[in-house]
């Protein structure tokens, strides 16, 4: 194995296929980055044994790649970076010296690094999943951040720790919950696809941060199984999770008795200013609601209270005071990212409704929490 790269273009890629590799890996040899030579391409590939990146390098003018000879090794993913990183040159040469032994060089020097033999590394199978359809960069990255934020962080219940992709009716519905919030993006689909999965929100936050600024499309291949998102000569495969996704659409409010459309800076801000004020380490903040004035309070024994007045606020319908989590409002106004935010309330101790008035493809659903003040 015998080949030379540009230095800048190496690291990017290895950058990549980095992004799949756990500090503590099941295996030794999942420490590592496989580096498969071939005649006319390189192949890299890095996993965890639950996400697996490989991304293909062919010969092009930006990598200015020139392959000697073939063959390939298993190299240590912190170490191979490092010095990659690090290297004040714009070429970079890597040669296998002995069963095990790289060398890496430039015209300044060189550094020898012990690795794997490849035959130690585990078999990955990337085969592609049979159903497939593409998804915009930018309407998959903002799935991703208007969902994966409300999935679970605990273990108590696996299925809930990732972001549902349900579709049906040339319809795209990706759902994040823990059970107290819910966070759902809405998309048409070209092609008509009968599917249900839950796609971990670790590995979906990978993909996103793998995905390059100018990449337009992303094809997504999945199974009963593994998802694939294909780009850029790159494949992030991931397993999914097995359990059956809670039926969210029963949470989702369809009847309201009143509703209020507000200034999306103004609530963030009300909402943030009173985040020190926490009862048993949960933000709990009381929405007193009326046609003629809209007000936020917290309240803690411990800490001290806040009132204060929403103005730039249009409330209509019945009058209403409830509980819930500022936290989990905060999040859903800032996953929104608009300029106004519109609640629907269903009733004391019902499902609140959060979307964008101008989009409604993007809905949030907070669960009140019972005050005894």
């Amino acid at each position: 194995m015998h080949f030379s790269i540009d230095r800048k273009y190496f690291y990017e890629k290895l950058s990549v296929v980095s992004r799949a590799i756990s500090v503590f890996s099941p295996l030794p040899a999942l420490s590592g980055i496989c580096i498969d030579v071939k005649s006319d391409q390189i192949i890299l590939t890095g996993s965890d044994s639950n996400v697996s990146i490989r991304s293909t390098i062919v010969r092009g003018e930006l990598n200015q790649l020139d392959i000697d000879s073939t063959g390939s090794i298993v190299i240590e993913s912190k170490y191979l970076l490092e010095i990659i990183r690090k290297m004040d040159c714009t070429m970079v040469e890597l040669e296998l010296v002995d069963y095990s032994l790289v060398r890496i060089s430039s015209d300044n020097g060189q550094f020898n690094l012990n690795g794997i033999q490849s035959n130690e590394y585990p078999n990955i199978d990337f085969s592609q999943p049979t159903n497939s359809f593409e998804l915009k960069s930018k309407d998959l990255k903002d799935i991703v951040s208007q969902t994966s934020f409300a999935c679970s962080d605990k273990d108590t219940r696996p299925v809930l720790n990732g972001v549902n992709f349900k579709a049906s009716n040339n319809t795209l519905y990706c759902s994040g919950t823990d059970s107290y919030r819910l966070a759902r993006k809405i998309l048409p689909l070209q092609i008509n696809h009968e599917f249900n999965i839950t796609i971990p929100s670790k590995s979906l936050n990978e993909v996103v941060r793998s995905i390059n600024e100018d990449e337009e499309s992303i094809h997504i291949y999945v199974d009963s199984k593994k998802a694939q998102f294909i780009f850029d000569k790159t494949i992030i495969q991931t397993r999914l999770i097995d359990g059956t996704f809670p039926d969210v659409d029963r949470i989702i409010p369809t009847s309201f008795i009143s509703s209020m459309v507000i200034d999306s800076k103004e609530l963030a801000g009300v909402i943030d200013r009173t985040n020190f004020i926490r009862n048993e380490k949960i933000h709990l903040i009381k929405l007193e609601c009326s046609s003629e004035i809209t007000r936020i309070k917290t309240s803690s024994s411990e800490i001290g209270n806040s009132d204060e007045v929403l103005t730039n606020c249009e409330y209509t319908g019945e009058d209403i005071t409830l509980s819930c989590n500022g936290t989990f409002m905060l999040d859903a106004i800032k996953a929104l990212n608009s300029e106004k935010v519109k609640l629907e309330f269903s009733g004391l101790m019902k499902p609140i409704k959060i979307y964008d008035p101008e989009d409604d493809s993007v809905i949030m659903v907070i669960v009140p929490i019972r005050s005894y003040d």
